[in-house]
């Protein structure tokens, strides 16, 4: 997963997809001198509730617009509602018999919503709508990336679904020869045994694409392999990943509820949790040997501030090894205590005048 140092407000704006283009738009197409416009005004300050409220108001007095019903819907789905926003969104999209911009974000947020339910053919239903009445960019761009990343999209429409506890997995259908089941029992194993470890996991399933390889994905348009985006508890991966990192990636989230995230601690955890006992101090000794050796030092305070100072190869096992330090040194309950922020400063916080000897023994280990 490639990731960069960033706040989990920042992060969550950026990987819930939708967010940030629906309320820049919203008073864009706003008509003037409407009863919605207040709405709107609730809406993009993200008084979602206020919208509520007030629009059932309206509607209860005869000031019913498809308008008033879109705000009222999509402020449900915000407030994860997605039961009672199915009537004010259904209502949305047939008032506007023209299918302009409301139409195509009722259908974005139709689909939203019967996806949340755990209706997929549904929610793909209402995302190709959003996107074949082409009103507005933003909408049809929205409807495109989610049926992408959902797996909703044409491009998938072969692959095999398979349900299991706590993964809703999607597979290619160019997996020939594969056994699907034990691909699924693995996974379900690690699942307990890394959500045991956290103290916690998900409270909806995860939703699990698995590619033959990465052209397949390049062709989808869905980027590099692998990858997870917790707030949507979805990942992307390929055939011979690990089976712990990126679920990893969706069980701490979810756990222990971060609220600063960095590349070193985030993706180190992952490392470590991958199931796959390698030691990671020695791999990564090996890829900075590989890099040029004394030439490519970079410190550990430098990495944790800096994600993008060494290439994957390197970064990953050295973040894994020092996570394993970490926990070594710390123990759990400090670890976790840590994890909820993760930046350097507040390790130095929890860790205290430790942590500087900690590094300094890792960085000497490591050069070795």
């Amino acid at each position: 997963m490639r990731f960069t140092n960033i706040s989990k407000a920042h992060w969550f704006l950026a990987n819930a997809i939708f967010l940030l283009t629906i309320l820049s738009t919203t008073l864009v197409f706003a008509q003037a001198n409407g009863p919605a416009d207040a709405l709107w005004e609730l809406y993009k300050e993200g008084n979602f509730a206020e919208v509520v409220v007030q629009g059932k108001l309206l509607i209860n007095t005869d000031k019913e617009t498809a308008q008033v019903n879109l705000a009222v819907g999509r402020s449900l789905v915000h407030l994860e509602k997605y039961d009672d926003s199915f009537v004010y969104l259904t209502k949305a999209v047939q008032l506007d018999s023209d299918k302009t911009w409301v139409y195509a974000w009722g259908q974005v947020y139709l689909g939203m919503a019967n996806w949340k339910m755990g209706d997929y053919a549904r929610a793909g239903q209402a995302f190709i709508l959003a996107r074949d009445c082409n009103a507005t960019r933003n909408a049809t761009r929205n409807a495109t990336t989610y049926m992408t990343r959902l797996g909703l999209s044409e491009s998938y429409a072969n692959w095999q679904s398979f349900e299991t506890d706590n993964f809703s997995f999607l597979f290619s259908d160019r997996l020939e020869d594969f056994d699907k089941v034990k691909f699924a029992t693995r996974h379900e194993e690690a699942f307990l045994n890394i959500s045991q470890w956290f103290g916690g996991q998900p409270d909806e399933k995860i939703r699990f694409l698995l590619y033959a390889n990465q052209e397949e994905a390049d062709e989808a348009g869905v980027g590099t392999l692998g990858f997870s985006k917790p707030t949507m508890f979805l990942t992307h991966a390929r055939i011979g990943q690990t089976v712990g990192h990126e679920m990893t990636h969706n069980i701490a989230f979810h756990a222990l509820n971060p609220q600063t995230m960095t590349g070193l601690i985030n993706e180190g955890i992952a490392v470590h949790m991958d199931q796959t006992g390698r030691n990671q101090l020695k791999r990564a000794r090996k890829a900075r040997k590989d890099k040029g050796g004394e030439s490519f030092n970079v410190s550990i305070p430098a990495i944790w501030k800096d994600w993008t100072l060494a290439p994957d190869e390197y970064s990953y096992p050295l973040a894994g090894a020092f996570v394993a330090r970490l926990l070594e040194k710390g123990g759990k309950e400090k670890f976790f205590e840590f994890f909820t922020d993760q930046s350097y400063e507040h390790a130095q916080e929890i860790y205290g005048q430790d942590l500087n000897q900690w590094v300094r023994e890792f960085e000497e280990d490591l050069y070795k």
